[in-house]
């Protein structure tokens, strides 16, 4: 939802795993998948920096059933360990996220509000500090994270091989994940550099089990990354307001 009243909290990002907290451990994983999701991770993980743009689509259920669903386009661009850049623009958030090694800052570009809060250490550790302390999930934080493939399998109950399918006009491999209180699925490009190319995230708790979508559309140059990118650029006239933690669904 877009800004009200004086805090940014709720809206900030939109989440990916929200019940990620109460998921258990140990999966059974079965070895197409697991040898296809050790070597996305490895081929992640040698990856010091990266810029890549995704679409992505959350729905919206009523009280009454109908359910509606909302797109957004992010542009993000990280430099390992410790920095990111995430631009987020679309129905529901137009906002800017900055982590500079030390600080993260979040600014709304509609209502021209930003707040910022300390985020020393790394990605990792600054997504860990959100969502413990504030209750907000970054999307695409299990791809995003040091390890993809223990952030992927953790608390999940089965991991399995689906087959190929189409990602657009692209053949990929696509994989299931099962958990109590969530499903998703991936699809990872073929070819000696497997990465993600789509993912799919089900919250069965919710009521109307909505779902979340999101797509890579485009990679840039990581190598051309100028890290003054990390630096927050807040418009003169912005106002500061408080960083407030999100309210949880009951």
């Amino acid at each position: 939802m877009r800004h009200k009243g004086n805090s940014i909290g709720a809206g900030v990002l939109l989440p990916l795993l929200l019940l990620v907290g109460t998921l258990q451990a140990q999966p059974a994983i079965d070895p197409e998948a697991d040898t296809l999701l050790r070597a996305m991770s490895d081929n992640l993980q040698g990856r010091t920096s990266a810029v890549f743009r995704v679409a992505d689509t959350i729905d919206d259920v009523h009280d009454d059933g109908l359910k509606l669903q909302f797109a957004h386009v992010r542009e993000v661009t990280v430099v390992r360990p410790d920095k990111l850049k995430m631009e987020i623009t679309g129905d529901l958030t137009n906002r800017t996220l900055w982590k500079d090694g030390s600080t993260l800052t979040v600014l709304d570009r509609d209502e021209n509000v930003y707040a910022s809060i300390p985020a020393p250490g790394t990605i990792d550790e600054t997504i860990d500090m959100l969502l413990e302390k504030y209750g907000m999930s970054v999307p695409a934080a299990d791809l995003l994270s040091a390890n993809p493939y223990d952030a992927l399998t953790q608390g999940c109950d089965e991991v399995f091989y689906v087959g190929e399918g189409y990602v657009g006009e692209e053949v990929c491999h696509h994989l299931a994940f099962i958990a109590p209180d969530i499903e998703y699925q991936l699809w990872i490009a073929m070819g000696d550099k497997p990465a993600p190319r789509k993912m799919v995230i089900t919250y069965k708790l919710l009521p109307g089990e909505p779902q979340y979508t999101q797509q890579l559309l485009g990679v840039g140059n990581a190598d051309e990354i100028d890290e003054a990118v990390f630096a927050s650029e807040i418009p003169e006239d912005a106002e500061q307001i408080d960083f407030h933690p999100v309210a949880m669904p009951e």
